[in-house]
This record gives C-alpha cells, sequence and structure tokens, in this order.
C-alpha cells in the first residue's frame, strides 16, 4: 500500500509537468526582456567574499537605462547583505535564495522571497518576466495585509515557444473553462441550441465547481514549482491547484452534453462520446502543457468529476423543476446562493477562487431566476403563439446570428458596466480607493461586485434578451414551451 501511495504522490512531481512542457517545445531561457527586447545577462569581474561568489551582471531598467549590479546589488558577507556601489539609490539583495528589494530614502521596503511578495511601491522594482509583472504582484484584502503568491518564481526566466501550432491548440483547449467560453456556451445554449438540455447541464455544473473550488483551499495543495515548470497563464498562479477545476469543467460540459441530448436528439453515440473525449483530454493537457497544474491534480479532478456527476445527476430533474416552476425558488434561491458564497471557505492568502466561485453561482441563479420569471409570465397560448410565428428555414438561421450578435454585445457591455459600478459604490462606502485594484479583493467588494455583476446579465441572458427578440421578430420557436413544461407540478 505503502508503494502504490508513493506512486500516487510521484505523479504530484512538478518534473512531470516540465517534462511535458519540453517534449511539447517549450524551453526555458535566462533573459530579461523589457519593452519587447532580449537582453541577455552579461557578466563582469566578480569578487568572492568569505566564500561566497558575486557576479556582476547588466541589468535593463524599465526605460532602458542600465547599470551594472553585483548579484542584484548586494553583498554576502556571512549571511548578511551590504549595499553594493551603485550610481541608484536602490538596493537589492539576495539572501539564501531570498531577494530583498527596498529603496532607502523612501523608507519603503518589498521583500520577493522565493516568490513570496509583499507591496510593490515601484514598478521599477517588481520582478518582470517577458515584460510582464510575475509571481509577485503584492495586494491586500479584507484581512491580510500581503499576498503569498506562489513559492518558487522564475522570476529572471523567459521561455521560447518551439511549436506555434501546440500553443494555439492549448491555449484553445484551456480557453473552453474560461469567462468568454461560458458567455458563448450559455448564451448559444439558450438562444440557438436547447434551454433544457443547457440549463440542466448548468446544475451539474454549479454543483461541481463549487465543490471542487472550495476543495483548493480546503486541501491548500500548491501549484507545480516554477522552475522547473515555466507557467504561461499568470491569472490563476495564486490559486493552489488540486483538485483542477479545468479538467473537471473537462469532464462535465462535454459528458454533461452528451448525457442530456442522447436520447433526446438522434446522433451516433460513438461519435458524440468521441467529442466528449476529445474535448476532456484538449482541456485536461492545456493545463499541463501552460504549467498550471501536475498530473496528479488533473487525475484528481476528473476522477472526482465522474464521481460527482454520477451523484448528482439523479437529483437534477427534481432541481430543475423546483427551480423553474416553484413560487417561491426565487427567494430562496437567492438566499442559497448568498449563503454559499458567504461559507466558502476563508482564504488563507487571498486568491481569485473565491471571486470566480461567487461568479459561477450568480450566473447559475442568475440564469434559473430569469427562466423562472419567464415561467411566471408566459401563458401557454402565449409559447404556442410564438412558436407558430417564429422564422423557418435560412431566415432562422439569419435570426439565430442576429440573436447571438446582438445578445452578446449587450452582455458584455452589461457586464462591464455594472462591475465597474458596484466596485466604485462598494469601494466609496468602504472607505478604499475604487481605483485601487487591490479594493476588488476586500471580501465586502468583491463578493457584491462578482454577484451582482454576473447575475443580472445571466438574468438578461434568460429572460430580457429572449422578450427583446420576440419584439424583433427574431425569436427561438421552442423557447417558451421548453420553460412550461414543468408548470403543471404545482398546479400554474
Amino acid at each position: 500500500m505503502s508503494r502504490l501511495w508513493r506512486r500516487i504522490i510521484a505523479l504530484s512531481d512538478s518534473q512531470l509537468t516540465a517534462d511535458f512542457q519540453r517534449l511539447c517545445g517549450i524551453r526555458s531561457v535566462k533573459k530579461y526582456e523589457q519593452n519587447g527586447v532580449d537582453k541577455s545577462q552579461t557578466s563582469v569581474p566578480s569578487l568572492n567574499v568569505n566564500g561566497f561568489t558575486e557576479e556582476c551582471h547588466e541589468l535593463q531598467n524599465l526605460n532602458g537605462d542600465s547599470h551594472p549590479v553585483q548579484n542584484g546589488n548586494a553583498r554576502f558577507q556571512n549571511g548578511t547583505t551590504d549595499s553594493c556601489q551603485s550610481p541608484l539609490k536602490k538596493v537589492h539583495g539576495h539572501k539564501n535564495g531570498f531577494v530583498t528589494h527596498s529603496e532607502q530614502n523612501g523608507g519603503k521596503t518589498v521583500y520577493q522571497q522565493n516568490g513570496t511578495a509583499c507591496q510593490c511601491q515601484h514598478e521599477s522594482l517588481r520582478p518582470r518576466v517577458n515584460g510582464y509583472i510575475h509571481n509577485g504582484d503584492a495586494c491586500k484584502s479584507g484581512t491580510h495585509d500581503t499576498v503569498e503568491t506562489s513559492k518558487t518564481s522564475n522570476q529572471n526566466s523567459s521561455y521560447v515557444i518551439e511549436n506555434k501550432l501546440l500553443y494555439y491548440i492549448f491555449s484553445f483547449g484551456a480557453s473552453l473553462g474560461n469567462e468568454i467560453f461560458y458567455i458563448l456556451f450559455f448564451s448559444i445554449g439558450l438562444w440557438a441550441f436547447d434551454s433544457y438540455v443547457s440549463r440542466k447541464t448548468s446544475v451539474v455544473w454549479c454543483v461541481i465547481m463549487y465543490v471542487g473550488q472550495a476543495a483548493k483551499d480546503l486541501i491548500c495543495w500548491p501549484r507545480p514549482a516554477s522552475p522547473p515548470t515555466v507557467r504561461l497563464e499568470g491569472r490563476y498562479e495564486l490559486e493552489y491547484g488540486m483538485p483542477s477545476t479545468h479538467a473537471m469543467v473537462g469532464v462535465v460540459i462535454p459528458f454533461g452534453l452528451l448525457y442530456y441530448t442522447y436520447g433526446y436528439y438522434e446522433y451516433n453515440l460513438f461519435l458524440g462520446t468521441l467529442v466528449a473525449v476529445v474535448w476532456c483530454v484538449l482541456v485536461s493537457f492545456s493545463r499541463l502543457y501552460l504549467g498550471m497544474h501536475s498530473v496528479l491534480d488533473i487525475l484528481v479532478g476528473i476522477v472526482c468529476a465522474f464521481i460527482m456527476m454520477a451523484m448528482t445527476i439523479p437529483f437534477v430533474d427534481m432541481i430543475d423543476c423546483l427551480l423553474i416552476a416553484h413560487p417561491w425558488c426565487f427567494p430562496v434561491l437567492n438566499l442559497v446562493i448568498i449563503g454559499l458564497c458567504l461559507a466558502y471557505p476563508e482564504l488563507k492568502v487571498w486568491s481569485t477562487a473565491r471571486g470566480d466561485t461567487t461568479q459561477v453561482l450568480a450566473v447559475f441563479g442568475g440564469i434559473y431566476q430569469g427562466l423562472w420569471y419567464t415561467g411566471q409570465v408566459t401563458t401557454p397560448e402565449m409559447a404556442a403563439a410564438a412558436a407558430l410565428s417564429a422564422h423557418s428555414g435560412w431566415a432562422a438561421v439569419a435570426a439565430g446570428f442576429g440573436r447571438q450578435l446582438l445578445g452578446v454585445v449587450v452582455l458584455v457591455f452589461l457586464l462591464e458596466s455594472l462591475k465597474k459600478l458596484v466596485v466604485f459604490i462598494m469601494a466609496t462606502l468602504l472607505g478604499l480607493d475604487p481605483k485601487d485594484p487591490r479594493s476588488k479583493q476586500h471580501l465586502w467588494v468583491e463578493l457584491p461586485y462578482k454577484y451582482v455583476g454576473y447575475f443580472t446579465p445571466a438574468f438578461f441572458a434568460s429572460y430580457i434578451m429572449p422578450r427583446l427578440f420576440q419584439y424583433l421578430g427574431w425569436h427561438r420557436r421552442n423557447y417558451l414551451l421548453e420553460i412550461l413544461n414543468y408548470s403543471h407540478y404545482f398546479g400554474l
């Protein structure tokens, strides 16, 4: 048993992820790149002090000026740092693998310790990779003064993509679990495909995403170390890695669609299963390619997703029925969602996990609230009349493109406007600076702006926009009929 356990744990080795990246043509190089130009490190004579070797490197600053520094402008003397002669009044120290940045005359000190960063007050002091701030941005949250980033940062590492085709393929695979994908997936499902299928898939998606995100902040398993891996995706770096929620989504969406469409629509089961498997493999391998997960993270995510699907699917019809037609759905669903947001595990270090989970719950709640309200104001006669007046043939195709184009533009505009408005209002009420990105990390700013910002567009997608489409004569034939299926359960 112990041997099996050791083999399982070995799958979490960062080197496996790094080896897969090398196999796919990602090569790490030690370079500085500022203003879009690579500057290789060039060494000048070194000095040995108490057994420590100091090499001077030419370091370009952000404005293109350069000055010689010794191991980051610091001397090593019996474990202490001393300032190096430099025309600038900035002292950078390296000490036993820890990097210290400080500015003497301003009283501001910045520490970068194996990727752990405290607040940076000056852009020029922040570590950059390929011109972007990497593994070292400090932020404040509602309860934490500093933000801990990845424990092992490849601050001065750059990378070369030797196989552009694989880069684009795996970048597309990773996008199948991101915000833009969800906007397109749910809008197409509601406006162009079948709300019956998409809403049931969303129930399973919401349950699995909440459990998966919460598990990350309970297990607190770090992402693969960098180096040896090269992280190509910065947004999720602050989140923990176990389990991979991208891998879980890569199971839920394709296999959920397969489950709820087979028998409802006619198609080849083998072909449908093959598409679902390819989708899942593409999303899972993209996480290895981008250096964001270990093999074990992904395998655990896939296994947990299938187990949770098997546990959730038997209750989906009942949940869907209650949320679509029960008279008390509106207040109860909102209270449950807000309760789940507040019950989310406390973050030891701020990350995007809590906000993303709130976003998932808000989208789910907004879609079902819109469908519920549609059912409340729609009669069977109205649904039948809408079905009879809908376009057919090529006119229906044109109407479908019109719905998607107009709808997505409205949703994106509404989403961005509401997020900025809610951040401004909540930050002002709490005495925070609305323009400071760190204000969004405060609990009572993050939850309202994520909830309102995503709940409202989701409500628009399932209620307001279908009403607008019907007014324009662009409505989908069976949209209202799909919603009224459960009305008779509650005598409505």
